[in-house]
């Protein structure tokens, strides 16, 4: 019972991290403070997804990734009728990009301004997420994930416009 509570909680807190950087992205700001809670949303995104991960591998899987890849199998049949396990090293490809997305963000404090890596990066994202949420969670998920999206949009037109970055000086 308290296996399937931290499994479950962790993947919506991962989740609630992503959803807040993207509107802290989406409200249009980018001033020092702004890029800071949006990394750090980030950063404790990518924690609280690999904890996830040990967690369901540790109370579902027993670490075995056999059970693991029969249990993506199981469930990617029931929801979509395509019997196909590649869901497993798909998730294994999300954490990996996260976690060098994560520590290059670290690194490099301006990395999100280089456009095509960043967008690469959230549309890989926003796939996979809007997956895990709106077509393998709980049906409920559904009208949520239309809500979170409606408001990104809505946070997107309606964003005060500022300088660009950090140090941009708009004289």
């Amino acid at each position: 019972m308290l296996a399937d509570a931290i499994i479950r909680w962790t993947a919506r807190l991962f989740v609630a991290c992503y959803v807040g950087r993207l509107c802290v992205d989406a409200i249009g700001s980018h001033d020092a403070s702004s890029l800071r809670i949006a990394r750090w949303l980030w950063t404790c995104g990518c924690a609280i997804y690999f904890i996830h991960v040990a967690a369901a591998f540790h109370w579902m899987h027993q670490w075995s990734h056999a059970a693991a890849y029969e249990h993506v199998l199981t469930r990617t049949t029931e929801m979509t009728g395509f019997a196909s396990g590649i869901g497993l090293y798909v998730n294994y490809a999300f954490g990996a990009l996260w976690l060098a997305d994560t520590v290059i963000w670290w690194l490099d404090p301006r990395w999100p301004d280089r456009i095509a890596p960043h967008y690469f990066v959230q549309a890989i994202f926003a796939f996979l997420m809007f997956q895990a949420t709106a077509v393998f969670g709980p049906s409920f998920w559904r009208p949520i994930t239309v809500a979170v999206i409606a408001l990104l949009v809505v946070l997107r037109r309606f964003a005060v416009k500022t300088p660009d970055r950090v140090g941009d000086n708009p004289a």
